[in-house]
């Protein structure tokens, strides 16, 4: 199969949607809006071309990380299959949209910072008391990670060299 793989930079034009799958799943949306720029030699300067609006859909980890990490405005690099989708409006015109199925999304470094966190896997997520909003004391650790502690405090490290 052939699909359209691209990378675009622009801004997102809201804060991202949270949607969920027939399966259950996580999945999030997004519009950014990509405004290109060329050199108008009768001016001698640059010019914008036309606005594109492109809809970007995420699944699974990316959709929780995007829901997470973006809001409206912030410069976005987005990778993926780029597609297109039609449908017939309220006023019985035919719309036609872009949109992208990403595989990967990030900040545009070129116009301010970013920190990166890895979010918590749900095995480090204490449990929570729902009545009491307590944290509930967890279970006695396997043998397995007493050894890793007790290897360890004693100075040798589980990720030694196998060599």
């Amino acid at each position: 199969m052939r699909d359209i793989q691209t990378t675009l930079l622009g801004n997102a034009t809201a804060d991202p949607i949270e949607r969920k799958q027939a399966d259950g799943s996580p999945s999030a949306s997004v519009r950014i809006a990509v405004t290109g720029s060329y050199f108008n030699s009768a001016t001698g300067d640059f010019a914008d071309r036309k606005t594109e609006f492109i809809t970007v859909f995420a699944r699974r980890n990316l959709a929780r990380n995007l829901l997470a990490s973006v809001r409206r405005g912030q410069p976005l690099v987005v990778s993926g299959r780029l597609s297109t989708s039609e449908w017939t409006g309220e006023d019985e015109t035919l719309r036609h949209s872009l949109n992208i199925q990403a595989e990967a999304i990030g900040h545009d470094l070129t116009y301010g910072t970013a920190t990166f966190s890895k979010p918590l896997r749900d095995r480090d997520t204490p449990d929570i008391d729902p009545q009491t909003a307590t944290v509930i004391p967890s279970r006695p650790a396997d043998e397995d990670e007493e050894t890793d502690t007790a290897d360890q405090e004693a100075g040798e490290s589980s990720y030694a060299p196998a060599f």
